[in-house]
């Protein structure tokens, strides 16, 4: 593994302010990466009236292992 330098924390402050500095549309521009989503991408637009049709439709279009909405018995307690 690699060691960060001792100063790591001081170069991290300047890169934020360095970036601070940049204009707001150049922030948002580099700030978000674009991530291909299979299905998800792939439709138009979907609007669903309840959470029961959402979570309905993600079961019977998505993969499980990513986007299937947890269970109740899933859920933290």
């Amino acid at each position: 593994m690699s060691k960060k330098p001792d100063d790591w924390r001081k170069q991290w402050r300047e890169q934020c302010r360095r970036q601070l500095k940049r204009p707001t549309l150049a922030r948002i521009k580099y700030g978000f990466a674009y991530v291909y989503k299979p299905v998800l991408d792939d439709g138009p637009s979907r609007a669903f009236g309840t959470m029961a049709e959402y979570k309905r439709w993600c079961r019977r279009n998505l993969p499980r292992y990513r986007y299937w909405p947890a269970r109740s018995a899933d859920a933290p307690k």
